[in-house]
């Protein structure tokens, strides 16, 4: 079986691929990609440049270039791609199957301040937040960022009712800033009806944006919280819950409804969840094997390196 994958200049996309060649994939990686400049011909059978998911074409030259290229699963890696594949209902285009989270949980999870007032109105624990230009928080500091978007873009923490005036643009989400700063976890959740739920729990130093180093970590009132998100959310498929564990206990700040950075890592220290949910998508007969799930052990340590590629374009 063909397989797609988007967002290949990235780290989640390229990532993917990674984990696809060592699994021993017997059919053709391809990847797409918004930009031409990436190290994806070390990785991919081949690999194109594609519109922008905001762009009116989108879904139409993915169908084609699906077909062209006989793609039996499309793994979007990006939340501009999920959220209009989310908003077409879409989990299959041309023939191929998409790789993508159940509809509430990417519903949810695409919209911040959505995902809040969700996860709060059913018992969760989430920070004070509000919309800028709508409420005011009471107390400071606070952290302000879109009310859609990935990663750490655009994100900035405000300490003072001045300063948000200035700088908190209208529209934007604003939240409790959770302390302290030793305290964030990044926790990639998977669930199946075949497969149950899983969870890791990964305290995180931030390096750039992206978790730069980490380490795995038994905290069960953590996992606990996680597994009850998962729940409400009535999960099927793979999200990230990004969280602080502050002296109330942990209390989530953003949830990715996508494969997350430590996709790697992760699936090195035995939490497959990208071959899982390959598995329990197109059956286990058109994939390798996996060995049974061991939980890496607590105290566990990952590092983001850097690795060199390089190709000779002949004159």
């Amino acid at each position: 079986m063909n397989v797609l994958i988007s967002g290949i200049a990235g780290d989640i996309g390229f990532g993917a691929g990674r984990i696809l060649r060592d699994w021993g994939w017997s059919g053709r990686l391809c990847g797409i990609d918004i930009q031409s400049e990436h190290p994806g011909e070390f990785v991919f059978d081949q690999h194109a440049v594609a519109p922008r998911a905001a762009d009116a074409n989108y879904l139409s030259w993915l169908a084609l270039h699906i077909e062209r290229h006989h793609i039996g699963l499309f793994i979007p890696t990006s939340e501009a791609e999920i959220a209009v594949l989310s908003e077409h209902g879409l989990r299959e285009i041309a023939g191929a199957r998409i790789l993508i989270a159940n509809q509430q949980a990417t519903t949810v999870s695409l919209d911040k301040q959505a995902c809040m007032s969700f996860l709060g109105q059913r018992g969760l624990r989430v920070p004070k937040n509000g919309i800028v230009g709508a409420t005011s928080p009471l107390s400071y500091p606070v952290i302000v960022k879109p009310r859609a978007g990935q990663g750490s873009k655009q994100v900035q923490k405000i300490d003072d009712a001045q300063t948000f005036g200035e700088r908190a643009l209208a529209g934007q989400v604003w939240q409790e800033y959770l302390a302290p700063d030793d305290q964030e976890y990044t926790c990639p959740v998977y669930h199946s009806v075949a497969r149950g739920t899983h969870i890791l729990v990964l305290r995180r130093t931030l390096s750039g944006g992206l978790t730069g180093r980490g380490e795995v970590v038994n905290e069960p009132h953590i996992e606990h919280y996680v597994a009850e998100i998962a729940r409400v959310l009535e999960l099927d498929g793979a999200i990230n819950v990004q969280l602080r564990l502050t002296a109330d206990g942990p209390c989530l700040f953003e949830i990715n409804p996508r494969l997350s950075s430590t996709l790697v890592f992760r699936d090195k220290m035995g939490f497959c969840d990208l071959r899982w949910w390959i598995q329990d998508t197109v059956g286990l007969e058109h994939t390798p094997p996996l060995p049974p799930y061991r939980p890496p052990s607590p105290g566990t340590r990952f590092f983001r390196g850097a690795q060199e590629y390089i190709t000779c374009t002949p004159l």
